[in-house]
């Protein structure tokens, strides 16, 4: 098969820039032809003529990363936005572990473990405190003697720096262990250690069973071995396991590349296959999107033809509770992207614009479950009729409703680049065409 033209990808992920309408930012609404004034989201209430100016370009539409209402949290939705389905999902303790350069063994799961003070009130564990776990110290951690040996189930704590570490299980009688297990960190204190469980959805309910049991024991042998520690406890959540899932440059036939910050999206990006350039984060957002839009450039240059731009600006400020806030952070990321629209008018690029959640900036919820603007601008596809980014004006577009997994077949296809599936002509399911060097050629001779 001759190599043809490849027009890169670039998803930009503004994390939690979706919202709900807030009436303090009320004004006309982009995309309402009745330039009536009503609530708006900071999307909307922020001036973004850059991404406007990509959805002029391009395809509109609403997206549910998981599904309509349910509230992922971001490596969830990321896991969707790169192409995989919730059956593959192998868990986030196995993107932690990877990130911290600690991968499970076959056979082991992973979770991520991190200190509290606890009591007991009426026979539960109660949190009385339960500080940040990435942040502070607790030198002690390193030789607490947290290890244990619990119903032939060897668990294994890794400190990995400030209040929380990793915590390997390994069964030693040859039994297997599930990572389908519930958490027992709630994320704030005040309130009871949640039992771990067995999940409903495990393959093997007796197997998860086990493991749950193993987890509860440990935790209460956490109190006995930090006993008279300011925090003398510890708690446990997000238990994952290897997973052997179809690697992105043969699932997509795109060589990707990650910028996402931090532990999360290296591991995340080693679970899949994608590599990862870690950018830090810079101390405001517009400056925080500029050094990812021109690394974006470069790593284009060097070969890459798929780039993960991420920034969480958007989602700290939606955790402020201040949308006026968020709104103007949206509008400093909307300036570091001027770069990409030339680019795109050109044919030279293909740009996937979407959060990966919300991120409500006023009331209770840590996300929503509502659906967040998408743009596909560049490449075959056209362009719609849209000519503004935001809530209110993509769902006139013509992408319609999708879901997070839709991303980047669509985004292949504005670029040349979809899988035909009438003919498999690689032993593995493809999203993408495949690269030259990916098909197997039969021999003359066996």
């Amino acid at each position: 098969m001759p190599e043809q033209a490849r027009i890169p990808i670039v998803l930009v992920v503004p994390d939690g820039a979706g919202d709900r309408p807030h009436a303090e930012l009320a004004g006309p609404v982009p995309g309402d032809p009745s330039g009536a004034v009503r609530a708006r989201t900071p999307i909307e209430a922020a001036r973004t003529p850059n991404l406007d100016a990509l959805a002029a370009l391009g395809r509109s539409g609403l997206l549910y990363p998981l599904g309509p209402g349910l509230a992922p949290s971001s490596h969830q939705a990321h896991f969707a936005l790169f192409g995989y389905g919730d059956r593959d999902f192998p868990g986030r303790g196995l993107f932690e572990a990877l990130g911290e350069g600690l991968p499970p063994a076959e056979g082991e799961i992973v979770l991520r473990a991190n200190l509290a003070s606890v009591s007991e009130r009426g026979g539960v564990l109660w949190i009385d405190e339960r500080p940040d776990p990435r942040a502070g110290d607790a030198p002690y951690l390193a030789d607490a003697g947290l290890d244990a040996t619990i119903d032939g189930i060897r668990v294994r704590f890794v400190h990995t720096g400030a209040l929380q570490g990793l915590l390997f299980l390994s069964a030693t009688d040859g039994r297997p262990l599930s990572h389908f297990v519930s958490d027992a960190d709630p994320l704030h204190a005040d309130t009871a250690i949640l039992e771990v469980r067995p999940l409903e959805e495990a393959p093997d309910a007796a197997t998860a069973a086990r493991t749950a049991r193993a987890l509860n024991a440990w935790i209460r042998h956490t109190r006995e071995a930090l006993a008279g520690q300011p925090l003398d406890a510890m708690l446990v959540k997000w238990a994952g396991a290897l997973a052997h899932v179809t690697p992105f440059p043969l699932r997509t036939g795109l060589r990707g590349v990650s910028l996402g910050a931090g532990a999360l999206y290296a591991g995340l990006s080693a679970a899949l296959g994608l590599d990862h350039r870690e950018l830090g984060v810079e101390p405001d957002p517009e400056a925080d999107v500029a050094v990812r839009v021109a690394a974006t450039l470069d790593l284009i240059a060097e070969g890459y033809d798929f780039v993960h731009l991420h920034t969480k600006w958007p989602d700290m400020a939606g955790h402020r509770k201040d949308p006026a806030h968020k709104a103007a952070v949206i509008k400093g990321v909307d300036r570091a992207l001027a770069p990409l629209v030339p680019l795109v008018e050109r044919g030279e690029l293909v740009v996937a614009i979407c959060p990966d959640h919300q991120t409500p900036s006023a009331g209770p919820l840590y996300h929503g479950g509502g659906a967040v603007p998408l743009v596909i601008a560049g490449g075959v596809t056209g362009a719609d009729a849209v000519t503004a980014y935001g809530e209110t004006a993509c769902a006139t577009g013509g992408l319609g409703t999708v879901r997070g997994s839709d991303v980047l077949p669509l985004s292949l296809d504005a670029a040349d680049r979809s899988a035909f599936l009438a003919d498999r002509i690689t032993g593995h399911y493809a999203l993408g065409s495949p690269r030259p060097g990916d098909l197997r050629p039969l021999r003359a001779a066996d």
